[in-house]
């Protein structure tokens, strides 16, 4: 016999991996499917979602009992290991393999697990993609050094403004600088200095936020898809900003 849960244990549970979800990279529709889902594998009857970009609430029934319930939903940033994980969960929660408490017990492990790769590791294959970028671009072998190292600097710069809680506007100017000038200072050393310093700022391009816009437009998310489409407007502009300013200093 399956279950019966308190709509209260149901509503923070599945509010609790919309939250998740939400503040990992998932777009719109992607949340409110999860929230709806994990309300109904617990035997939820009807589910009403309700998302912005900093809010996540939800409104679930069964028979004549009713619960709804907000949470504030800071953006964190991407974590697509968390998500696939987070898939993983549900898929079991639906699958009977997992009970509420059990399932408490999951989610707390999948939000508290480290990533897979440490903070350097990141710096430098983000610093060698955008190097990679540059050879594309058809840079030469200097014009790709150079631009692993100064992508890699950026990216280090952008790492410890996000730890310390900086908004995206401003971590974008300031790493985008940092990259943009340490790459230009050795422009030099190569016959391609315009490719290289156009590939070193490659790594603040704010695509997911620029996908996920598209994707809530298309699901008729419209207010989200605005809101996600204005956050990368900003990022895009904390870019120029800091191109600018080393550009001024470099004296090109």
């Amino acid at each position: 016999m399956k279950a019966i849960y308190a709509l209260t244990d149901i509503l923070t549970l599945a509010l609790k991996a919309g939250l998740l979800a939400h503040q990992s990279g998932a777009g719109t529709h992607r949340t409110s499917l999860i929230i709806q889902r994990t309300a109904r594998a617990l035997g939820a009857v009807q589910v009403e979602v309700i998302i912005s970009s900093t809010n996540i609430g939800a409104t679930i029934e069964r028979e004549h009992e009713r619960e709804t319930g907000f949470r504030k939903a800071p953006h964190m940033g991407v974590n697509f290991s968390l998500l696939t994980s987070l898939d993983g969960w549900l898929f079991a929660l639906e699958q009977g393999q997992l009970d509420a408490d059990a399932a408490h017990s999951a989610l707390d492990l999948i939000a508290q697990a480290k990533g897979h790769y440490p903070r350097s590791v990141v710096t430098l294959f983000v610093g060698l993609s955008c190097g990679a970028f540059a050879a594309l671009f058809g840079g030469d072998t200097a014009a790709i050094l150079i631009t692993t190292l100064g992508a890699s600097v950026g990216m280090a710069v952008r790492f410890q403004l996000v730890l310390q809680h900086f908004k995206p506007f401003v971590f974008a100017s300031v790493a985008s600088f940092v990259a943009l000038l340490c790459t230009g200072l050795l422009r030099d050393f190569t016959s391609t200095p315009d490719t290289a310093m156009a590939a070193s700022v490659l790594f603040l391009i704010p695509g997911v936020p620029l996908i996920n816009g598209a994707s809530d437009l298309l699901n008729a998310n419209y207010l989200n898809g605005i809101v996600r489409f204005t956050m990368s407007a900003v990022i895009v502009l904390g870019i120029a900003i800091g191109i600018s300013l080393a550009l001024r200093i470099l004296g090109i």
